[in-house]
């Protein structure tokens, strides 16, 4: 009976100190009785977190007495708090992204080698230059039997006007005859969207494959994406499409959005926008004082000036 009682108080103690109180947060539990136990022993309990599985807790527990003699010993598999995973949109891109992990890590480093060498195959870039350096510019030439494959695959990307059903090309530059073609971003081609987006999910996608590989994920944890995070998320979680399908998917999708309205040579268009904080301006200046600000400037100039995007209460 002895033993029963030790290992019953021990379970206790595992929920109490590991498992939120919550008894079926102890999905497995093994229990050695190394020693006897005496009326009157005092015991010693120590539990060691050994590993993970499944983003569950795997625990070494071993009970002593005053002597130090082991008395009970036992393993526990305990499921963690809920966890969810969110998936940032195009806005959180930044040079050098990742670049840490993919030196470090050979599981993230096999993911962005998969999107980059389709990417230049394809569409001949390299996106890890592009997260190394963010150049300005870039040119893309169409020589050989690769660069006229390339080519054409820049030929074939075309929109589809929603209301007229006009289907026209999303680079009507690029011809039989081509030689070249170069892209440019004042502020360097990563935050650019065409590039920018497929920069991200990969960042992303090695991001979660990392901590996947490494067991972290619990089997029950939620997730969700903000606009281009969705395509990171369904990629990640639900394995909905192979990396380089994404890259396919994300630089047409960026593609598209980059031509929706029209830019100069530097790739600037008439739109801009900027994430206001209202805190940094002062304690008076709230949400409501911001709104009237905004619909004055609209009023004042005649163009066209809203609050688009509510992000954090009173600060973005």
């Amino acid at each position: 009976m002895h033993g029963l009682w030790t290992a019953t108080k021990v379970r206790d103690l595992v929920i109490q100190s590991f498992g939120l109180g919550l008894d079926s947060n102890v999905v497995d539990y093994d229990v050695n009785f190394d020693g006897m136990v005496y009326p009157g022993d005092k015991l010693f309990m120590q539990a060691r977190h050994i590993g993970l599985d499944n983003g569950k807790k795997v625990l070494s527990v071993e009970v002593v007495n005053g002597s130090g003699e082991r008395v009970v010993s036992a393993r526990a598999v305990v499921k963690q708090a809920p966890m969810a995973f969110v998936f940032t949109g195009q806005g959180s891109a930044a040079v050098g992204m990742g670049m840490d992990r993919y030196q470090e890590s050979s599981v993230a480093r096999e993911i962005w080698n998969r999107g980059d060498v389709h990417l230049r195959n394809t569409f001949g870039f390299s996106i890890l230059e592009m997260v190394r350096k963010n150049p300005k510019s870039i040119t893309v030439h169409f020589g050989g039997k690769k660069g006229m494959k390339i080519r054409s695959n820049y030929m074939s990307l075309t929109s589809e006007d929603p209301v007229t059903g006009d289907v026209t090309p999303l680079l009507p530059e690029i011809d039989d005859d081509t030689e070249s073609f170069s892209f440019s971003a004042s502020d360097g081609l990563l935050f650019a969207t065409q590039f920018s987006q497929p920069a991200l999910v990969l960042l992303e996608k090695a991001m979660f494959s990392e901590i996947e590989a490494a067991q972290l994920i619990p089997e029950d944890a939620y997730f969700a994406g903000h606009s281009l995070g969705e395509y990171a998320g369904l990629i990640s979680f639900a394995g909905a499409l192979a990396v380089e399908d994404l890259m396919d998917l994300v630089f047409l999708r960026g593609m598209i959005m980059q031509k929706a309205v029209k830019r100069d040579a530097e790739g600037r268009s008439d739109y801009g926008m900027v994430a206001t904080n209202p805190t940094r301006v002062g304690p008076h200046f709230t949400e409501e004082v911001m709104y009237k600000i905004v619909d004055g400037i609209e009023a004042a100039s005649g163009k066209l000036l809203q609050v688009v995007n509510f992000n954090i209460q009173q600060r973005q």
